[in-house]
């Protein structure tokens, strides 16, 4: 049994953490950071349907089109950037709340927008507020459960995050026809509120932060009072040997680290491929909910249809997360991003080619795409991403990453409304999507490292040393 100092040092504190069984502590925490995620599925997929309609009503251009989801995505670039220096420096809890806040309260201005542009000005500032929440909510979580159970409570925070996305459908197939856009905005600010708020009252600071700034009572605190309402449902909370701490100690040096550490030789190839990563993800997963409901109104489908195709596509989304849950601890997750990939790269050029009187095809075809797009965006951004990074610098690889991952974003919609006003159309848009996935998988099979399984200190050990 290890002395109550040591027990309450970072790597006690990250021993205890690491064989805690899971708990209601876990699922409650569990749904407060999918709840910040689920507020960024919810932003994501109403952008593409309002400006579909803003479009239809003269009130955007597609080239203003084109600028409003870019706009948006410079501000998730900046928020990611934002992310790191907040939950690194202050903490987690408070970086959600003051993310939340800044999303929560420009949704609510967006509602009362007085053109196009002061509208776009306000995707700027929402999405500065999610860009920051995204990485803060799905990391944060990675602090706290044991490395056995990680994988699936990460992907259950992508199931919850991104069931989102079909309240949006629903609010885009209900709300947005019979009373417009500006209802969506406040929708989107009650639930953010409601979040925040949740957040406030219930969210735990993550004890390994606490622990690594020199706060071990406050982490000890945490961590007992875990271990007390385990042990008091009959749970068994196995007592950490002084040896277990000395060994984690000896692996792995707990210091502060600065930015330039994420850019150094042994770390490069790790923050290179974290951010090559959420680039694709986001070209991909932007394409699928942003851009489909236009496309599909460029193929000749009304702007009822295209919005009801996208909603029957969109529902591989909780199929294929949901699936990812069940074999997410069986299978390495370097294997599912690389399947994933490949599959990617040969549906979406498939069904980019369906001709557009067999409907049917192009809602089934489209919804394997889905199930592929959004397997890879959960398992890259729920769990995988913040993974390689030590706890020190943790979010701010997984924000610098979401930064650059932004990129595609904004950069995205570019060349997607140029292609499809050519004679290249969709299958020019997914062509450049697939020759991604391709180079995704190449990359992430000679330098990607597995994480299944390991604990984060495992993970990270000997990056530290000098």
């Amino acid at each position: 049994m290890a002395s109550d100092a040591l027990a309450s040092s970072y790597h006690g504190i990250a021993a205890r953490l690491d064989r805690m069984p899971i708990s209601g502590f876990h699922k409650k925490i569990l749904w407060l950071l999918a709840g910040i995620t689920f507020c960024d599925s919810v932003d994501m997929a109403v952008g593409g349907p309002i400006g579909n309609i803003l479009q239809t009503e003269g009130w955007m251009t597609l080239e203003q089109f084109a600028l409003f989801n870019s706009i948006t995505m410079i501000g998730y670039l900046f928020g990611g950037l934002m992310a790191g220096a907040l939950s690194d420096g202050i903490g987690r809890k408070k970086a959600v709340l003051i993310c939340g806040a800044i999303f929560t309260t420009f949704c609510f201005v967006a509602a009362g927008s007085p053109d196009a542009t002061f509208l776009t000005a306000c995707r700027f500032f929402m999405g500065l507020g999610l860009g920051a929440a995204f990485p803060a909510g799905y990391s944060a979580l990675t602090e706290f459960t044991p490395p056995t159970k990680r994988g699936k409570y990460q992907s259950y925070v992508g199931l919850i995050a991104n069931c989102g996305t079909l309240v949006a459908s629903a609010m885009n197939m209900m709300v947005l026809p019979l009373l417009g856009w500006r209802p969506v905005f406040i929708i989107c600010g009650i639930i953010g509120l409601t979040v925040v708020v949740l957040c406030f009252f219930f969210l735990e600071e993550s004890p390994r932060w606490l622990a690594l700034k020199g706060k071990n009572q406050a982490a000890d605190a945490i961590v007992t009072k875990i271990e007390e309402k385990t042990t008091a449902k009959g749970l068994d909370v196995p007592a950490v040997p002084e040896e277990e701490i000395h060994r984690r100690e000896q692996a792995e040096v707990v210091k502060d680290l600065p930015w330039s550490f994420l850019f150094n030789k042994k770390m490069i190839t790790r923050t290179l491929t974290a951010m090559f990563i959420c680039f694709t993800m986001n070209v991909l997963v932007y394409t699928v909910i942003s851009w489909t409901p236009t496309i599909l109104t460029k193929n000749g489908f009304d702007p009822h249809m295209s919005t009801t195709l996208t909603v029957v596509m969109q529902l591989g989304i909780p199929v294929g997360v949901g699936l990812l849950t069940f074999y997410v601890e069986k299978i390495g997750r370097k294997t599912i991003l690389i399947a994933t990939y490949i599959l990617i790269a040969i549906i979406g050029p498939i069904w980019a080619s369906l001709p557009t009187d067999n409907v049917g095809l192009i809602m089934f075809v489209g919804f394997l795409l889905c199930v592929c797009t959004f397997t890879s965006s959960v398992t890259t951004a729920a769990i995988y991403l913040s993974e390689p990074f030590p706890t020190a610098c943790r979010i701010r690889g997984a924000g610098v990453a979401n930064a650059f991952g932004r990129l595609g974003s904004i950069f995205s919609p570019m060349w997607i409304a140029f292609l499809i006003n050519t004679s290249f159309g969709t299958m020019g848009v997914f062509a450049i999507n697939a020759v991604l996935c391709i180079f995704m998988a190449i990359w992430l099979a000679i330098f990607g490292v597995e994480t299944r399984g390991r604990t984060l200190e495992e993970i990270t050990a000997g990056l530290l040393d000098d």
